[in-house]
């Protein structure tokens, strides 16, 4: 345990030291300072619109959408910063295929910019973990990179026992339907969580499937309100149940 937290410690450092842009990632301007884009390209990403606020799924009128009011998910709520779609989505998948952490902190500095509106502070934050194969292969875990600067850019603890994956779970090419009968792997941990505000960082919410395991899992172990916090959300995603 001691090895992985200095591990995880030196990733962080190295990819913080290498972290400094001198060109806008879309226009090849020059950024603001310690800015990976510029202000005027940042202002064009697609950031989340109207949305339902338990599900995020995009809707038309305020308030939540009918499947979330039929069939409520485990989750009291969830903000995604983005819609997955040009450059985010190519950004993510960047990231996670070449192993290019820079990223990471692009992507938690711009949730910072546009955290969700609670009226009461989560206790602590909960990430979406990895299976040791999937960490093993790729050598790191977006969402635990995610959760670590958003708990440090808040003040926030970090819960990193809440959960823990022991399957393999590959779900990227999966349809909504596939990913709902899919096991996510996902397994509760031992902590105890006692009416207890937790919120769930993740990288990508693409049907809620594993977001809504997650909740069920920490519910499990007590906690009082979940809610979810994702990077960017796959829109258009229509699925009967979670």
């Amino acid at each position: 345990m001691r090895i992985q937290s200095t591990l995880s410690a030196l990733r962080e450092n190295w990819w913080l030291f290498f972290n400094q842009s001198t060109q806008c990632e879309l226009c090849l301007e020059t950024p603001d300072q310690n800015a990976f884009i510029c202000s005027r390209c940042q202002a064009d990403l697609p950031w989340s619109g109207l949305c339902c606020p338990q599900c995020s799924e995009p809707v038309l009128s305020e308030g939540r959408c009918g499947r979330c009011q039929k069939q409520p998910p485990a989750f009291d709520y969830s903000s995604c910063t983005f819609l997955y779609s040009h450059p985010v989505s190519h950004w993510v998948q960047h990231c996670k295929d070449k192993g290019d952490i820079r990223f990471a902190g692009h992507f938690a500095r711009l949730m910072l910019q546009d955290p969700p509106l609670l009226t009461t502070a989560p206790d602590a934050l909960v990430m979406i973990p990895a299976t040791p194969g999937r960490l093993l292969k790729r050598g790191f875990n977006l969402s635990q990179l995610l959760a670590m600067q958003l708990s440090r850019g808040l003040g926030i603890p970090l819960y990193q026992d809440a959960l823990n994956k022991q399957q393999p779970s590959e779900q990227r090419h999966l349809s909504g339907n596939e990913r709902r009968r899919t096991d996510t792997g996902l397994r509760a941990g031992i902590r105890d969580l006692s009416g207890q505000h937790l919120l769930i960082i993740d990288d990508v919410m693409t049907t809620g499937s594993t977001l809504n395991q997650a909740a069920k899992l920490l519910r499990q172990q007590g906690a009082e309100t979940v809610g979810g916090w994702c990077f960017s959300r796959v829109p258009g995603e229509r699925f009967q149940a979670y």
